[in-house]
Parts: structure tokens; C-alpha cells; sequence
């Protein structure tokens, strides 16, 4: 009797189907298609089958009946054949003849072969597709009275009707190439036999469904190399690797011994983003495309863990990869980030010497000249590489993560020490990853000096620098004594900012000394204007990097903004200022009201100044008059609380239930105001995802705009607001029709 058990990989298989067995889990260059490549996989560790040591399968080659026998007898669950070795049925199969034992195995034993009238096996003649049908078919346990005495057309019809030969077409007597073969090996595993069971369950086969989220991970124990899943055991090793895309969701195929086998996925839409810009509700590709309305209860797989859309998108970096899964109904079912970790994958790079113009400074680099680019968080192209620019090269997605980030600040500390500075403190007591090139070089300095540090586009240093013009970067003001600058990045002061620099400044800033910001104003410039749908200045590039800066007004408030919020040209009297980096392109640009992004919206009123007397003594023994005049004081009411502000010129309004919007100078006082323009009987309907129609104009609502319920004064997130109320009032900072953007929604 046979014994079944496990499958385990035979060192007779390469031998009996000889081939040459190559490296484990090699994916074949010559099959087609990526159902063939499943199979051969499933096959390959099942040690049913293998590829030849060039690196093919050759699916088109023909099987002979000794090989297939083999396949069919190795199915089965077979260990060991020696017992069928030692004598003769047929007299061409004799004592040395290679498959005697699986070629009398599946005659005597599994009866799913048989020979010729004439009393020969004919092992060497190719099996017909007539032939391996039967034999699988007899493997499942059907006979000749459950299909018809009607060879071969009995066991074709029937094969057909359960699936066994699913995406295999060919006529009874055409030879069965390798790839079919291996096609109708995959259907039967996962084909109901003759009781009704699926012969992968007599095999002692388990079907997990779980979400594989990485395709070389390590077991607990640190032994084994397999797949981490969501779902089923979490991990299972594999004894070759599967052809499976990490975060798809579908059945996985697990031995006795929990290894896995195959993986089926899921009939599942996906969209691929790789993410140019990113935003509460958004994610944004380098070529436009665009994935909307993402919940923030959508649930993100990365390497191991999981968490909310809401509470990791604004740590999903620029470049990264993110697979959008989707139910049958449209919406998003899970969302999957390719490139998980702390930091950015890769190998990094300091570009050493100015690139001549035309010329591609990767390959110098040893990087692939058509590596995709991202420079300061947003695709751009090699020709935007400058000196000392500090390149992270990921070959595995060919992505260059570039940035010109670079500060001059302080030597504060460094941790664990000094002689060995793993992480540095600097830029007013932040610590900061130092990279392995760095360490020396920081090592030789000594606390306090002052050093120019390169950072990587993860916020790594890669560099230090003494000496030479100090380093400064655009941010602006905050009202702590603080700079935010262009990246992100807080650097703070440990005491007041010098005159002139109110909240709200743009700046250029660094830190040579402790505690204390080096800040620039931004010097004005005649202003040219600007052709955003071009990306031109006059006769100048813009940068895809650069860096837009709007104030609220000349000597108003400022913030970033982004190019996508800016007009299609910008008049010349609109621009203040505009610095170039080394190669004439432009990557400072400094705007006077273009968007109104830096003024305040929400809910005003004013308290009129007035003047109070008050009696005081004279020091004479009597009394006198003091007169103190209070400034006119300006409200203003937003999901971010009440902000008061100074109004010298009355310009706010007392407006109940009309939303303003406030220009606030960088002195904290009113500069400007104007009145929003209100729609009225906006319908829950009109809303889709982040855009709003408003007078038949689809208008796009900033991501962070929360809904004012009047009746109770709370402010709530827009879906919450729709299922309070179906009647809407929207304000915005002007028509719909010129291009207003919605300041403020109050529900009705």
C-alpha cells in the first residue's frame, strides 16, 4: 500500500522530469501568463515540478507518459515508490527505466493509467490531452460508470463541467504541453472529487482568507523567511516564494505542516497612487490622477500593523506607493502603503559638483538614469539636481527622494555621545538621525560650534558643514518665537524676535548661535508675472518645487501655499518678490493676496473703542481726571474658538449670522476685511467627497473645514453635518463664478 502524507520536494522529481531544478522561486521569463505562473508556483512547492537552470519553464514543451505519471502519482501524496520498483508489468518499462516505480505506482496502486492492447506502457511517447484528463479524473475518484463507457468524450465533458480543465482548450489527441499540464495539476487541487469534497482537503490542505501584507517576512522565531498576513495564523513560510502583489486580499493555500502553497486572489478593483500630495481626504499623483473622498475610518495596512486614514495620512511621505482596494459597490475597502517604515528606503547620495547643464548627474551617482525624481516632496526631473542636493536612491520602485534642505545652526549635543553622535541636538533642541557618513565628521567637531547640516528628505542629517556663508531657509513666523519653515520643520528662540518680526512674517531663517533665530526679511523685488499653467516667470523656470509664500496683504500675515491653489497667471502687481536658486530657475515666490489662504474666516464683530475717565490723586493732596482710550476691538468665531484682534480702522463688521473674512497685519491688527459672499439652501446631495456645487459651479472645500450647527454652536466634520441637516449655508471669499473658494459652511 502507498503511503500518503505530506508532499515533500523529491530529489527523484528533477530527475524524472528531467530537468534541472534552478535557484528556488524563480520566476519563469517565458510563461505568459500570470494564471500558468500561479500553477507552476503551487506545483513548484508541491515539488511536482520544476524549471529548467536557464531559467525557463518552456510551457509549450510536451509531456510523455512517464513524466506525467510522475505528476499524477506525486499528486496523489506519494513519499516513496521503492516498493513499486522492484518488478515488471511492462516490457518497456524495465528495472533501470527511471519512472518504474511511479509508472507501476499509478497503474497497481492508483489505477489512473493504464498500457496498450499490445501490452507496452510507451513511456517515452507524449501523453495526449485525452490521456492526462482521464488520469486526473481517476485521481478524484471517478470511474468509468460515473462518466459513460464513451472514451474519451465521458471524462472530457465531465472534467469540463467540475473545472478540471479550466483554461486549457485542445482536442482529445493533442499532446499536452508542460504549461497545461501544470494549468489542470492547479484545477484539480482545487476541484470537488467524486464524493463531493475538494481533493486539497484529502490532501490535508487548509484555505486561509487573509490580506498578505508582506511578502519577506521573518517568523517569531527568526528561522524561517515567509509571508505576513492579516488573517489566518498572521505568518507562514513558504518553501518557494509565491507570485503574490503585497496588500491584495484572496484565499492562500496552506499545507499540514503550515507552509504555504499558493494564493487565489480576489476579484478586486485597485487603483495605484503614488503620492505627489497628500491631504486629509485626497492623494494626489505625479500625472494628476487622483483618488477622492477617502474616509478617515479607512483602514491602512503597512508592513506589519494597521491604522486609520485619519491618524497616519500626514505621515505617508511623498513618493510613497499606496494601492486603493475597493468594494463591488465602489467605495474603498482598505488602502495598502508599499513603502512602510520610519524612514525613506534607499541608498543616500550628495551630488558633489554643479551638473553641467544637460547633462544627467545619476548615472555619476551609480544611480539608473531613469530613476523617477521627487526634489523637496514633489516629482520633478534630474535636470532639477543641484550641488550639495541630498539624494535617497530606493533601486527596488527606482525613485530618487531628493532635497536641498539645508540650515545653518548649532552643535547643541549629541546622544549617546559625542564620540559617537547616533542622533544630534541642534535648531533649538530638536534631535535629529545622523547617517552613518555624517557620524565621523560630527564626531571631530565640538559642542557649539556652528555648523551648515544637510538633511535627507526624511529629516536625517547626511552632512555637516563648517564655515562659509551661513545657510537660510523661507518659513514664517509664529507668534511663540518661532519660525515654521517651508518643509514643516519648527525651529524656535529662546527669547523674544527682534522688532519687525511679528507673527505671520515671511522670513529667511537660520540659528548660528544658542537660542537665538538669524532671521532676514524677505526683500521685495519688481514683480513679473507669472504663468502658473506653464510653470514660467518671464523668460525663467519655475521650479515643480518652489516654494509659494501669500501674504494676507503687504505687511499682512502669510502662509504656504500650494501652486494648485494659484490662478493660471499671476498679474505682476500680485507678486512682491521672486529669488532664483543657481541655474536661473525661480524657487522663492512671494505673492500679495492671490489666494486669500492667509486671511481668517468665520463669524465677526467689533467693540466699538471708547474712552474712560478715571479719578486718580494728584499727589497735592486732591484729585484729577485721567482720560484712557480703548482701541476698537475685532471678533472673530471659527472652529478654531474666538480670536481677538486690535482694529484701528473699525473695518470689521458686526455680521450675526453673515461670515467675514479678516486680513491680519504682522502687527496683530486688522489690515482689512470684507464681507463673504453667502449661498443659501445648499442640499446634502450637493456635496460629494471634498467638492461642493454651488450655483452649478463644483467648488473644492479645504480639508480641514469643519460645519457650524447653529442651533448648538458646535462645530462638526461635514459628513457628521450631513446627517444632521439637509439645508446648508455656504460662504465664500467671493463668487463661485470667479473662482471663490468656500470659507465657511453653517448648517441650518
Amino acid at each position: 500500500m502507498i503511503k500518503r502524507t505530506c508532499i515533500i520536494l523529491l530529489v527523484v522529481l528533477a530527475l524524472s522530469l528531467n530537468l534541472i531544478a534552478p535557484a528556488a522561486g524563480a520566476v519563469f521569463s517565458d510563461i505568459p501568463d500570470q494564471e500558468t505562473q500561479t500553477a507552476v508556483a503551487l506545483l513548484q512547492n508541491l515539488g511536482i515540478i520544476n524549471g529548467f537552470s536557464d531559467g525557463t519553464f518552456r510551457p509549450g514543451d510536451s509531456l510523455t507518459r512517464a513524466q506525467f505519471c510522475t505528476i499524477a502519482v506525486l499528486l496523489s501524496g506519494v513519499r516513496d515508490v521503492t516498493a513499486y520498483e522492484g518488478f515488471t508489468i511492462f516490457p518497456d518499462v524495465r528495472g533501470n527505466y527511471w519512472a518504474r516505480g511511479y509508472i507501476n505506482a499509478a497503474v497497481r496502486e492508483l489505477k489512473v493509467v493504464t498500457g496498450f492492447p499490445d501490452g507496452t506502457f510507451k513511456p517515452d511517447v507524449p501523453v495526449t490531452f485525452a490521456q492526462a484528463v482521464t488520469a486526473l479524473m481517476r485521481l478524484l475518484g471517478f470511474t468509468d460508470s460515473d462518466v459513460g463507457m464513451n472514451w474519451p468524450q465521458g471524462y472530457l465533458t465531465k472534467a469540463n463541467q467540475i473545472g478540471l480543465t479550466k483554461g486549457v482548450n485542445l482536442g482529445a489527441n493533442d499532446n499536452i504541453p508542460r504549461g497545461a499540464a501544470a494549468r489542470m495539476a492547479y484545477n484539480a487541487i482545487f476541484t470537488s472529487g467524486k464524493d463531493g469534497s475538494k481533493y486539497s482537503d484529502a490532501l490535508g490542505f487548509k484555505e486561509q482568507n487573509v490580506i498578505v501584507l508582506r511578502l519577506d517576512g521573518t517568523s517569531p522565531d527568526g528561522k524561517n523567511k515567509g509571508l505576513v498576513t492579516i488573517g489566518g495564523d498572521g505568518f507562514y513560510p513558504y518553501r518557494a516564494p509565491l507570485s503574490i502583489e503585497e496588500g491584495a486580499r484572496g484565499s492562500l493555500l496552506v499545507d499540514g505542516d503550515g507552509y504555504a502553497l499558493s494564493f487565489t486572489p480576489d476579484q478586486q478593483t485597485k487603483r495605484e497612487v503614488r503620492v505627489s500630495q497628500i491631504g486629509p481626504m485626497s492623494v494626489t499623483g505625479p500625472d494628476g490622477s487622483k483618488v477622492d473622498n477617502i474616509p478617515s475610518s479607512a483602514v491602512v495596512y503597512t508592513g506589519a500593523d494597521s491604522s486609520a486614514w485619519g491618524q497616519c495620512w500626514i505621515d505617508i511621505p511623498v513618493g510613497a506607493v499606496l494601492r486603493f482596494f475597493f468594494t463591488g459597490a465602489g467605495a474603498i475597502d482598505y488602502i495598502f502603503l508599499s513603502r512602510p517604515g520610519d524612514s525613506i528606503n534607499g541608498v543616500v547620495k550628495i551630488i558633489a559638483t554643479e551638473p553641467d547643464a544637460g547633462r544627467n548627474p545619476l548615472p555619476g551617482l551609480g544611480i539608473d538614469a531613469n530613476a523617477q525624481v521627487f526634489k523637496n516632496g514633489v516629482a520633478a526631473s534630474w535636470s532639477n539636481l543641484r550641488l550639495n542636493d541630498v539624494l535617497i536612491y530606493d533601486d527596488t520602485a527606482n525613485i530618487v527622494s531628493a532635497t536641498d534642505f539645508r540650515i545653518t545652526g548649532v552643535y547643541e549635543n549629541a546622544l549617546p555621545s559625542r564620540e559617537a553622535p547616533d542622533q544630534v541636538v541642534t535648531l533649538g533642541g530638536r534631535n535629529f538621525s545622523v547617517l552613518p557618513d555624517a557620524r565621523a565628521k560630527l564626531a571631530a567637531r565640538k559642542i557649539g560650534d556652528t555648523l551648515t547640516f544637510l538633511f535627507t528628505a526624511d529629516d536625517r542629517v547626511a552632512d555637516v558643514r563648517s564655515g562659509g556663508a551661513q545657510s537660510f531657509q523661507p518659513g514664517i513666523v509664529a507668534g511663540d518665537s518661532s519660525v515654521e519653515l517651508y518643509n514643516g520643520m519648527t525651529i524656535s528662540g529662546a527669547g523674544p524676535l527682534p522688532a519687525g518680526f511679528g507673527a505671520g512674517t515671511p522670513v529667511m531663517a537660520c540659528m548660528p548661535e544658542a537660542g537665538k533665530l538669524n532671521l532676514q526679511p524677505i526683500q521685495l523685488k519688481s514683480g513679473i508675472e507669472l504663468d502658473i499653467s506653464n510653470m514660467t516667470v518671464g523668460a525663467s523656470v519655475i521650479t515643480p518645487y518652489a516654494v509659494f509664500i501669500d501674504q494676507s496683504g503687504r505687511n499682512g500675515s502669510a502662509v504656504f501655499v500650494d501652486r494648485m491653489s494659484l490662478p493660471d497667471t499671476v498679474a505682476a502687481g500680485k507678486v512682491l518678490s521672486i529669488n532664483y536658486e543657481s541655474g536661473g530657475r525661480a524657487n522663492l515666490i512671494l505673492l500679495n493676496n492671490v489666494t486669500g489662504d492667509a486671511w481668517l474666516y468665520g463669524l465677526t464683530a467689533i467693540e466699538r473703542g471708547r474712552s474712560e475717565e478715571m479719578q486718580v490723586p494728584d499727589g497735592q493732596g486732591g484729585w484729577e481726571t485721567i482720560v484712557s482710550y480703548l482701541p476698537n476691538l475685532a471678533y472673530i468665531d471659527n472652529q478654531n474658538g474666538r480670536q481677538t484682534f486690535e482694529d484701528p480702522g473699525s473695518l470689521a463688521r458686526n455680521s450675526g449670522d453673515n461670515a467675514y473674512g479678516l486680513a491680519i497685519g504682522t502687527n496683530g491688527n486688522v489690515i482689512a476685511s470684507a464681507a463673504c459672499t453667502r449661498v443659501n439652501n445648499i442640499r446634502r446631495t450637493d456635496f460629494s467627497g471634498n467638492t461642493l456645487m454651488v450655483s452649478g459651479i463644483q467648488t473644492t472645500i479645504p480639508g480641514d473645514l469643519q460645519v457650524y450647527i447653529k442651533a448648538t454652536g458646535e462645530y462638526v466634520a461635514i459628513n457628521e453635518a450631513r446627517l444632521y441637516s439637509n439645508n446648508f449655508t455656504v460662504f465664500l471669499d467671493k463668487p463661485a463664478a470667479d473662482g471663490g473658494k468656500v470659507r465657511f459652511i453653517m448648517a441650518l
